[in-house]
C-alpha cells in the first residue's frame, strides 16, 4: 500500500512542465493509434500535431529542460505514486469462475417483456424520426431512398414475371446482373413484395420498413444485453444506444445500412453455443448471420470478421475453443448456403466490372478524428465549425454517454466476455480506418468479399454495437452499487433520456413526385428499350435517379441507371448523349437497341428542350409519337428507327 503521507509542494512552473509533458504523450499516443490528431488555425496561426514522432520530441524536450532547472523529484517520481493511488484506491474484487465467463443469467424473456419493449421501442422510433411517421409519401432526399423504392418493386415485380432473371434489372442495359452492382436487399425486399402486391404504395412500404429496423435494433439488442447481464435496466440503457446510434441517422437515405438488427441476434447465438457446445446454436447463428447477409452484405461481410474475434476471444478466454469449432463452422457453412443467391450474380459483376479502386476505397476510409466529428443532422453536437468538417459517410461521432458507459464496463476486473467485446470494439474501429489502418487493407487483399466494399468507414456501425453491448454491462455495474430496485430503473431512464437527446438529429422530408403523364403511353405496350434524356454529365452522374421511380411504372429496359457502381457502357452513354442529337449519339442510341428516346423539359430548362426538340425534328431517324404536359413542363416520346444495317 502506497504511502498515505501528504505530498510536498512544488513551483507552480514545475507543475505545468510536467502537465505539459503528459499532455504531449497523450496526443502522440493518440496520433499513433489514430494516425492523425488535432490540427487546425488557431488567430490565423496554422496548427498541427499530427505526428506522434514530432509530439514525442516535444514531450522530451520539455521534460529535459523542467530535470535541468529542477530534478527531484523527477517526473516519473510524481506520476507513479498517483498510479499507485488509483491502483490501490479500491482494491478489485476478484471475479468468482462464472463471473469471469460471463455465463448467460438463466432468465427467460417472456413474450410479455418482449411486446413491451417492442412497443417503447416503436414509441421511441416515432419521435426520434419524426415527422417521418406523418410522412410516409415522402423520403429524406431523392436519391438513395428512390434508388432503394425502386429496388423493392423491382424484385417484386420480378418474382412474378421472370425470376430466373432477377438480377438482370432494367437499367443499365445492356448490361447483365445489374441488380448487384450494390447491395440486392433480397430479404427486405421479399419481406415487402406481399405488401406491394396487394397495391400498397410502395413509398409508404419503404418507410415503414425503415422504422421498423430502428425498433427491432432495440428489440435485439434489448435480449441480449438482458441475457448477458440478467439486468432489465442495463438492457434498455443498449437498447436506446443501439436502436438511435448516430450513424443511423448519418446514413437515414441509405435503406441497406438500416439493417442491423440480426447482428445482436448472431451474438446471442454465439454466447449460447460458447455456453452449451450445442450445433443447434451454431446454426441459429448462422441462420442469423445468412440474413444479415440477405439484408446488407456491407454489415453481412463486416459482422461475420466481427463475430469470429469476439468468438475467437471469447473461446481462448474461457478454453473451449476446440470443442466449440465444430458448432461454428456448422453456423458459417449455414450462412454462406443461405447467402448462395447472391454469390453468382457478384461473382460475374466482379469478372466484368472489377474490384474496388484503391482511390475510392482510400477516399472512404475514416481517420480516427473523424470520431470527434458528429454528423450534419445532429441537433444537440452539429456546429458550423463541425459541419465545416464534413466529409461524406465519415461523421462517426458515436456521443458521450456511450463511451462513458463502455469504460465503465472495461474498468478491471474484466470478465471473458467484456475482454471479447473490447477485443471487437478495438477490431471494428481499426478496420473502420480502411486504408489509414492495417487490417481493412489485409482482408481486401485475403478475403475476395471484402475487395468489393468501398466504404470501410461503415466499420463503425460495429464501433457502435460493441458500445452498445459495453454500455450495458457498465449500466450493470452502476447498478451493483444500488441497493434500492426503483433506484436502478430510475437511473436507466435518466442515461437513456442523455443518450436521446445526444442523438437528436433534424430529418427534412421530400415529397417523392408521381411520374410524369407521358409514361401512360407505355400502358399495356411490350417492354422495349429506352433512353431517358437529359442524361447527366461525368461530373453529375448520379442524376440519373430521377429515372428509377418512373421505370417502376412502366418496366422499360433502359441505358440510364444508378448504382453503387455505374459500369463503362454507361459512362460512355451519359458522354454522348451531351451533343444530342448529333451523327455520334443517333448511332449509339442505334447501336444499342434503343427503341423510344423520351426528352424532359423539366430537367433540360424550357430553351435547352426547345433547341433540342428543333434539332431532333430535323432528323429522320426520329419521329414523335406522344408529348404530354404534367406539373407545368412537357416531356416527349420518340420512336427510333433501327440502323440501315440492323434493317
Amino acid at each position: 500500500m502506497p504511502d498515505a503521507s501528504p505530498s510536498p509542494r512544488f513551483p507552480w512552473w514545475v507543475t505545468t512542465l510536467d502537465a505539459i509533458v503528459c499532455a504531449l504523450l497523450a496526443l502522440a499516443a493518440w496520433a499513433f493509434v489514430t494516425g492523425d490528431g488535432p490540427h487546425g488555425t488557431v488567430a490565423g496561426v496554422r496548427i498541427s500535431m499530427t505526428s506522434e514522432l514530432r509530439l514525442s520530441l516535444a514531450a522530451a524536450l520539455v521534460a529535459g529542460l523542467r530535470h535541468l532547472t529542477f530534478r527531484r523529484p523527477s517526473l516519473r517520481d510524481r506520476v507513479w505514486p498517483l498510479i499507485q493511488r488509483v491502483r490501490y484506491a479500491a482494491p478489485p474484487r476478484p471475479l468468482a469462475p462464472d463471473e469471469f465467463f460471463d455465463r448467460p443469467v438463466a432468465v427467460r424473456i417472456g413474450p410479455l417483456e418482449i411486446g413491451l419493449v417492442a412497443v417503447l421501442m416503436a414509441a421511441l422510433t416515432a419521435v426520434m424520426t419524426y415527422p417521418q411517421i406523418a410522412r410516409l409519401d415522402a423520403v429524406r432526399d431523392l436519391g438513395d431512398p428512390v434508388f432503394s423504392i425502386w429496388r423493392l418493386k423491382w424484385i417484386a415485380h420480378q418474382l412474378t414475371t421472370d425470376p430466373l432473371h432477377l438480377f438482370d434489372a432494367n437499367i443499365f442495359y445492356p448490361e447483365r446482373y445489374t441488380l448487384a452492382f450494390s447491395d440486392s436487399i433480397l430479404l427486405p425486399a421479399l419481406v415487402a413484395a406481399p405488401f406491394l402486391w396487394s397495391g400498397a404504395p410502395a413509398v409508404a412500404v419503404y418507410n415503414v420498413w425503415m422504422l421498423v429496423t430502428f425498433a427491432l435494433a432495440g428489440v435485439t439488442m434489448y435480449a441480449l444485453v438482458r441475457t448477458l447481464t440478467g439486468q432489465a435496466p442495463a438492457a434498455l440503457v443498449a437498447a436506446v444506444i443501439f436502436a438511435f446510434y448516430p450513424f443511423r441517422f448519418e446514413h437515414y437515405p441509405h435503406f441497406e445500412l438500416q439493417f442491423s438488427f440480426w447482428m445482436p441476434l448472431v451474438l446471442l447465438a454465439l454466447h449460447h453455443m460458447l455456453l452449451r457446445g450445442r450445433t443447434r446454436d451454431g446454426l441459429l447463428g448462422g441462420a442469423a448471420l445468412g440474413a444479415q447477409i440477405l439484408s446488407s452484405v456491407y454489415f453481412g461481410i463486416f459482422l461475420s470478421a466481427y463475430a469470429v474475434v469476439v468468438g475467437g476471444v471469447a473461446a481462448f478466454a474461457r478454453g473451449c475453443a476446440k470443442t466449440r469449432m465444430k458448432p461454428a463452422l456448422a453456423g458459417f457453412a449455414l450462412a454462406g448456403l443461405l447467402a448462395a443467391p447472391l454469390a453468382w450474380p457478384y461473382l460475374q459483376v466482379r469478372a466484368s466490372q472489377g474490384d474496388r479502386g484503391y482511390f475510392e476505397m482510400d477516399y472512404y476510409s475514416a481517420a480516427g478524428g473523424r470520431y470527434l466529428v458528429p454528423h450534419l443532422s445532429s441537433t444537440t453536437y452539429a456546429t458550423p465549425l463541425t459541419r465545416a468538417a464534413h466529409e461524406g459517410e465519415k461523421d462517426l461521432f458515436p456521443g458521450i454517454l456511450a463511451v462513458a458507459l463502455a469504460l465503465v464496463a472495461v474498468w478491471p476486473p474484466l470478465s471473458a466476455t467484456r475482454i471479447a467485446y473490447t477485443a471487437g470494439l478495438v477490431f471494428a474501429f481499426e478496420a473502420s480506418l480502411g486504408t489509414h489502418g492495417y487490417l481493412f487493407p489485409m482482408l481486401a487483399e485475403h478475403v475476395l468479399p471484402f475487395r468489393g466494399l468501398r466504404v470501410p468507414a461503415r466499420y463503425s456501425m460495429l464501433v457502435g454495437l460493441s458500445l452498445a453491448i459495453l454500455a450495458g454491462y457498465g449500466v450493470a455495474r452502476l447498478n451493483g452499487r444500488l441497493t434500492v430496485r426503483p433506484l436502478r430503473y430510475l437511473l436507466a431512464i435518466a442515461l437513456a433520456t442523455v443518450v436521446l437527446f445526444e442523438s437528436r438529429a433534424t430529418l427534412p422530408l421530400e415529397h417523392v413526385p408521381e411520374p410524369h403523364a407521358v409514361y401512360a403511353w407505355f400502358n399495356g405496350r411490350p417492354s422495349g428499350v429506352i433512353a431517358e434524356l437529359p442524361a447527366p454529365p461525368a461530373d453529375a452522374i448520379g442524376a440519373d435517379v430521377r429515372y428509377l421511380y418512373p421505370a417502376t411504372f412502366h418496366w422499360q429496359r433502359m441505358l440510364n441507371g444508378n448504382s453503387g457502381h455505374f459500369p463503362a457502357s454507361n459512362l460512355a452513354f451519359c458522354a454522348a448523349m451531351q451533343t444530342f442529337p448529333d451523327d455520334r449519339s443517333i448511332a449509339l442510341l442505334q447501336k444499342r437497341g434503343v427503341d423510344h428516346v423520351i426528352v424532359h423539359e423539366e430537367y433540360y430548362g424550357r430553351a435547352a428542350y426547345q433547341t433540342v426538340v428543333g434539332a431532333m425534328s430535323q432528323r429522320p431517324e426520329l419521329q414523335e409519337v406522344v408529348h404530354a404536359q404534367d406539373r407545368g413542363f412537357e416531356a416527349r416520346i420518340y420512336r427510333l428507327a433501327k440502323a440501315t444495317g440492323n434493317r
